[in-house]
């Protein structure tokens, strides 16, 4: 449609024209993007909707478009006066009739297995929009290049039991697992994946829990320690509280502490400093000679799942930080430095650290509770 003198009107396109409303689930911000053009959509953000939405995406998106810079024509073209606007009705289909219950329970099913998997997808798409620092990701858990591929095999399972997640802390846990493999293909195993269908909430909240316990990526503070009493008999103390260790061990995320599998961690110093990996934090002490660290090791599945789900702060450090100095192994250590990871490589190729704070046995524990 042209205006009087056959010409258009210039016309901006919009990305923000995009509106996914007919489907459950808020994906708008995915397909808006941060610009006013497709190809101002975010890379990650553009191959989550095209793994999910496929074709429909593009095609929507495109018809979106067109449908907005024609309506803006229009206007233009009635303010000019090139265009008349009648009044007219418009009819609505009626939906169609359910002719049996076995229709209206297959409905049922579809519509709550696409509302389930919209919404795990949109938990990753708020990840993508908010991806963590460089600094806190170990070197060997960077994202992977544009050119790395991802597996079509692990989509399709992906989509296929996201249709089942019906809960908000399993759908962050689902929609976390997705943002990881479209920034770094290859981070979940197709066996870690399978593990994650018969985790339920409450094992998610006590993984999620542990997690802010490990250190060095794959091991967490023993937090029930044995001992043998005089009498030759086994006595345990509990250090601090974890719930459902037993369960999490079942499902292939960690090894529990166990009288049979007593693990500890030899802490060899370093000019005199032993240095612990946490997170984007590394703990720095001084010693004189080994820790042995009473410590319980994460299996595989539970190191991949922790590296993509924990959030560390700092408060979450100094409360880690005053728990190890009122540990046995810690005894003779007076005070744990906490530094940052910057992200920034030195010279010699180590991680550059910024101090943040030292706590040390009389430093008073905060009245907040850990972020």
């Amino acid at each position: 449609m042209t205006d009087k003198n056959g010409k258009h009107p210039d016309i901006q396109l919009d990305i923000n024209a995009v509106k996914l409303a007919d489907i459950t689930g808020d994906m708008t911000p995915i397909a808006e993007g941060a610009g006013k053009t497709l190809g101002a959509v975010p890379t990650f953000l553009h191959r989550l909707c095209l793994l999910i939405f496929g074709d429909w995406y593009t095609d929507r998106i495109c018809r979106d478009m067109k449908k907005r810079a024609q309506a803006e024509h229009d206007c233009e073209a009635i303010r000019q006066g090139a265009l008349t606007l009648f009044s007219g009705q418009n009819a609505t289909e009626a939906a169609p009739s359910i002719a049996t219950p076995a229709q209206a329970a297959r409905r049922h099913l579809e519509e709550t297995g696409t509302e389930n998997l919209i919404a795990c997808a949109a938990e990753a798409a708020r990840i993508l929009e908010n991806p963590p620092s460089p600094a806190s990701r170990p070197d060997e858990d960077a994202p992977s290049s544009q050119t790395s591929r991802l597996s079509e095999t692990f989509v399709n399972r992906w989509k296929n039991e996201a249709q089942f997640v019906s809960e908000h802390q399993l759908r962050h846990l689902w929609g976390a697992i997705l943002a990881r493999e479209i920034t770094a293909p290859g981070s979940v195993s197709l066996k870690t994946l399978e593990r994650l269908k018969v985790v339920s909430r409450e094992d998610a909240e006590a993984f999620t829990t542990l997690c802010d316990y490990v250190l060095d990526n794959d091991c967490y503070l023993a937090p029930t320690v044995f001992a043998l009493s005089p009498d030759g008999r086994i006595q345990s103390r509990t250090r601090y509280p974890l719930k459902r260790l037993d369960v999490l061990d079942d499902l292939g995320f960690i090894h529990a502490p166990s009288t049979l599998a007593i693990d500890e961690r030899r802490l060899v110093p370093e000019n005199g400093t032993i240095w612990l990996d946490y997170g984007p934090f590394t703990f720095c002490l001084k010693s004189g000679k080994d820790i042995l660290l009473s410590m319980n090791l994460l299996k595989p599945a539970g190191s991949e799942i922790c590296r993509i789900i924990r959030q560390i702060s700092l408060k979450k450090a100094e409360r880690l930080a005053r728990l190890m100095l009122a540990c046995d192994e810690f005894r003779e250590t007076h005070a744990i430095a906490i530094y940052e990871k910057t992200g920034k490589k030195q010279p010699d190729g180590r991680q550059e650290l910024a101090l943040k704070t030292v706590i040390d046995r009389e430093t008073p524990a905060g009245d907040e509770p850990p972020a």
